[in-house]
């Protein structure tokens, strides 16, 4: 009985065998069913692993981009311990923040002001309606104005 040739798959599949090792190994391939059955697995598995090979070589980074890296770097590094400080302790104090944001706002919905109370300008709303004027007013100023333009014209 001959040696099974599972071993030398790969190289009888990439063309690596000499040619009397490869006339033994398609020999035995003929006569063992499971050493034919792992040659078929392993030729159709070469061929699915064939269509995940790119078509194309992947982009090469151009001295820009070192060159953006390394600005990115330098200004994280410009920083220094206050910047480094600060990052670390970002997250930590996101949470207490959101508190005392939410508990001041719950204190100013909560807190009683005046301003029912207050009119424009702080004035108590019966001094404000008393100090506006009122139509009577109105007419008896513009008949002032009028007078005192007719005056002003009667004298020239």
């Amino acid at each position: 009985m001959q040696r099974h040739v599972r071993d030398q798959l790969d190289e009888y599949l990439i063309g690596e065998l000499g040619p009397e090792a490869e006339h033994q190994f398609e020999e035995h391939v003929r006569c063992c069913r499971s050493c034919e059955t792992a040659l078929s697995e392993a030729q159709s598995a070469r061929s699915y692993l064939a269509w995940l090979a790119p078509a194309e070589a992947p982009p090469v980074p151009g001295p820009g981009f070192y060159l953006q890296v390394h600005e990115a770097i330098e200004r994280k590094l410009a920083w220094g311990w206050f910047g480094r400080l600060a990052a670390s302790l970002r997250p930590r104090f996101a949470y207490p923040l959101a508190l005392l944001g939410l508990l001041f706002m719950a204190w100013t919905l909560t807190f009683e002001t005046d301003a029912a109370d207050d009119s424009i300008f702080g004035f108590p709303p019966s001094e404000y309606s008393a100090s506006l004027p009122d139509e009577a007013d109105g007419v008896a100023s513009r008949d002032l104005v009028l007078l005192t333009l007719v005056d002003m014209t009667e004298e020239d």
